[in-house]
């Protein structure tokens, strides 16, 4: 496994953020839990449904939970791969 310094880890995060499109599928790399319990499942697609990028090195996508139905905020540092849309999403 490699090793970053928190410069690099912020820049990759970047790329990887800027990279994801929304209707994108993404997959961290360890299950997600948070004070009620398990929020995403390792090794199992969720498809963006937004980004969000307050400023460089605070990005965030959004998914929806299989395990609870609720949004989860994943920070591109915990996916291990992603895959684009079959279909581009439309904006309207």
């Amino acid at each position: 496994m490699a090793e970053y310094s928190t410069p690099e880890l912020m820049m990759e995060s970047d790329f990887i953020w800027r990279e994801i499109a929304v209707g994108d599928h993404v997959m961290v790399e360890a299950d997600i839990y948070d004070s009620t319990g398990l929020q995403l499942k390792k090794d199992r697609l969720y498809q963006v449904l937004a980004k969000m990028q307050e400023a460089p090195g605070n990005s965030k996508l959004i998914v929806e939970s299989d395990v609870t139905g609720a949004l989860i905020d994943v920070h591109p540092a915990l996916l291990c791969s992603y895959e684009s849309a079959t279909m581009p999403v439309q904006h309207s």
